[in-house]
């Protein structure tokens, strides 16, 4: 080409950024003959907000005690911190918070996010949240670190090996104001005398600079271009002599770390408290013994350590149930095959508080989302509005359910049955005044069952269960709580009490209760009672001393010496049937009896009430399958049947069948369920390539060899997908490698 062309041979592509397509509700809902679903998810996100924020209020109220420990701890740490005595050289053990976490480390990073919040508000704003993932090395533990701190992003590799800067992984509180981030600094660069580069010039120069200019305190303040503002926040978390915030590291996970990486970092933390006010937070599952397991006395003695015992899941499972899942201010209830499945997975599976809420949030979800009868499972409070709201086909979607159809044809007689089915204005009236009652049974119940709970909590061998969610299971599982052996006891038990112990025991009683007294008269009336019955236990002097009606007879009769055996059980019985009883010994069978009476109008079955389908959920079958899953089966169910999971239309076929079109992994899985316990790698190629190639849209699983041309010599390409599926198929599980023949691979399952 000439110099003097101007025409260029270079060839550039350009990319064009795309209209971004907004993801929305809608396209998750299952496309269905339901027309009403978009009403059910907005009363869903109406209940779960108000459900959400009472579970937020009892987290905070559950850890308020121990976070509020824990920050006096850490205000109070370097509080006399005298300059000439740090600059000397005497170095001094580290303030180490240990937090006794517990078991169920999937609640651990919600937990740790909570108290990083609150120790950036009320103490310091240098807070470092450390990850078991950024421990692997001492220099990686040091960048992610300093990262945090200084507010600099920290460079990643990529696939080529060439460092790329990201964002740094914790935000800046809200508080804080917004600045620009520095660029990345290369790790290699990124030390501990970084950080006290960067804390001196920052801290140590801002009551010195004070009388300087603005141009040099920007220059001062700009170092590393990412540090964080500290003027703002220097009078409301440091009231040292000195000004300086401390620097708060937590380690979640200590155990996990590294002892090696453990013991460095500690090392080189008391190596440089003399320029660096650091405390520690260390989170253990287990014991602080582990961390004594973990480091030598060497290391473990530069460590000022003070144990914190954060609440055990089994008391915040607890007060959740009892405060917000089996209160009677929430609408939605769990059916006892449900409720028990998802108490069986805290106990015996994950013990994670988060995993129990997230479940009983999906089987909110699937209640409101296949049940049309939901759109009436509301608050009490919005029964009315909600009902009135009703149009003609949402009565009419209703009125095709079979629970309402069952309820119509069992329960309804009368001229009501036909009005339900044809009377708009008389079906809202009575699905109103329906689920008020099921409203106020719960009320009812839930007193009566927090009564008798107290009750049982008083007797030995606790017949009726330490915790309440036993005395609910018992309620929902059998018709009535008074046919079961443990109330039965409870009344035997509670029939020998003392008056000394009864009497406190029916004030505590009623002391639970009294919050219920005036929704119900079945409540208000057994509050009546009791308090008669404790009046009348305090002044049981004044109480009538009546003798049996038989005591003018000799009822101590001498038997005579050679009396038979059963002349003697008869005269023992009539004697035990005719003592007699003292005037509290009256007055208690009497209390008993009452209470027997009041219990047996309130503890009810509530599956047993009209039209329960609306607030309570059963569908046990869903919730399994879609919460406690079998992978084996469902990955099964997929390459067999793959056009179900792929919703595509040209995978769509019977069990049977092969098609060309399937995904190579499923061909390969279908052809291999037709051979015995060795699977010759050659037949199977053979097989795969006559499918693959073929052009016909179905087949028998079984197909015939055709040509030479087209099986011995498959192309390139061919043998790369077979391996390649073949390989996937051993990573899942389903073949393995053999001695016995090497161009054969074994079955695995049947």
């Amino acid at each position: 080409m000439s110099s003097n062309t101007a025409t260029s041979v270079s060839k550039g592509c350009f990319a064009f950024k795309g209209s971004t397509k907004r993801v929305k509700e809608k396209d998750y809902l299952p496309t269905s003959s339901d027309r009403f679903v978009q009403n059910r998810l907005h009363l869903y996100k109406e209940v779960w907000d108000e459900l959400h924020l009472h579970i937020d209020l009892l987290r905070s109220d559950l850890n308020f005690k121990i976070f509020d420990d824990l920050i006096g701890f850490a205000a109070d740490c370097h509080k006399d911190r005298n300059e000439k005595i740090w600059v000397s050289g005497a170095i001094g053990e580290i303030p180490t918070a240990v937090l006794i976490t517990g078991v169920n480390t999937p609640d651990h990073s919600v937990m740790f996010s909570n108290l990083d919040s609150m120790l950036k508000s009320k103490v310091t704003p240098l807070v470092a949240r450390i990850l078991t993932k950024d421990c692997s090395r001492i220099s990686t533990l040091i960048a992610s670190l300093v990262s945090q701190l200084t507010c600099v992003a920290l460079p990643h590799e990529d696939e080529d090996g060439e460092e790329v800067a990201t964002g740094p992984r914790n935000m800046v509180p809200v508080d804080i104001p917004i600045q620009l981030k520095a660029p990345a600094r290369r790790k290699k660069s990124i030390t501990m005398s970084t950080l006290v580069k960067w804390y001196n010039r920052k801290y140590s120069n801002s009551t010195q600079n004070s009388g300087a200019s603005p141009r040099k305190k920007m220059k001062n303040d700009n170092v590393l271009n990412g540090s964080v503002d500290s003027e703002s926040h220097m009078d409301l978390h440091c009231d040292r002599s000195t000004d300086k915030p401390l620097i708060i590291v937590m380690l979640e996970d200590a155990e996990n770390i590294s002892p090696g990486v453990l013991q460095d970092f500690i090392c080189l933390c008391s190596s440089h408290l003399v320029s660096l006010p650091i405390v520690l937070v260390m989170g253990i599952a287990t014991a602080v013994t582990a961390i004594h397991q973990l480091l030598p006395s060497s290391v473990s003695s530069l460590l000022c350590m003070q144990k914190y015992q954060a609440p055990p899941a089994s008391r915040y499972l607890s007060q959740l149930l009892d405060k917000i899942v089996m209160a009677p201010e929430l609408p939605f209830k769990l059916g006892p095959k449900v409720f028990h499945f998802l108490l069986d997975i805290f106990l015996y599976h994950d013990f994670s508080i988060m995993n129990f809420i997230m479940g009983f949030q999906h089987c909110m979800m699937e209640h409101y989302l296949n049940n049309p009868l939901s759109l009436l499972c509301c608050l009490k409070k919005d029964v009315l509005k909600r009902t009135s709201h009703l149009t003609h086909s949402h009565l009419e979607e209703i009125r095709r359910q079979p629970a309402f159809m069952r309820y119509v044809e069992e329960q309804i007689v009368g001229p009501d049955q036909a009005k339900l089915l044809t009377d708009d204005t008389f079906t809202q009236t009575h699905l109103a005044m329906t689920v008020q009652s099921l409203h106020q049974y719960h009320t009812k119940m839930f007193a009566g069952l927090h009564f008798l709970h107290h009750l049982g909590l008083q007797l030995p061998r606790f017949p009726l269960g330490k915790q309440f969610r036993e005395l609910y299971s018992v309620c929902l599982t059998s018709n009535h709580v008074c046919e079961c052996d443990g109330y039965k006891e409870a009344l035997a038990l509670l029939r020998m009490m003392s008056m000394d112990d009864l009497c406190p025991l029916l004030e505590g009683g009623l002391e639970l209760i009294s919050k219920w007294k005036d929704s119900s008269e079945e409540i208000e009336k057994l509050t009546l009672d009791m308090k008669g019955f404790i009046e009348r236990l305090k002044n049981i002097e004044a109480e009538p001393d009546e003798l049996p009606q038989d005591s003018n007879e000799d009822t101590v009769r001498i038997l005579p010496q050679r009396a038979k055996l059963h002349e003697l059980k008869a005269r023992l019985q009539s004697l035990s049937h005719r003592r007699y009883k003292s005037p509290y010994e009256r007055l208690r069978d009497e209390i008993i009896d009452c209470l027997h009476n009041h219990f047996q109008a309130l503890l009810g079955s509530p599956l047993l009430q009209p039209l329960h389908e609306i607030l309570y959920f059963t569908d046990i079958v869903t919730v399994k399958e879609q919460i406690k899953a079998a992978p084996r089966c469902s990955i099964q169910r997929a390459l067999i049947q793959p056009g179900k999971y792929l919703n595509c239309v040209c995978c769509q076929c019977d069990q049977e069948s092969i098609l060309p079109t399937m995904p190579d992994l499923c061909i390969v899985y279908k052809l291999h369920l037709e051979c015995g316990s060795l699977v010759n790698l050659y037949d199977w190629l053979q097989a795969f390539v006559t499918i693959v190639t073929t052009e016909e849209p179905a087949m028998d699983s079984k197909p015939k060899k055709k040509g030479k041309s087209s099986q011995r010599n498959p192309s390139v390409e061919l043998r790369a997908r077979f391996i390649r599926a073949v390989s996937e198929l051993q990573f899942l599980g389903f073949i393995k490698s053999t001695r016995r023949k090497t161009d054969h691979v074994m079955r695995l399952t049947w």
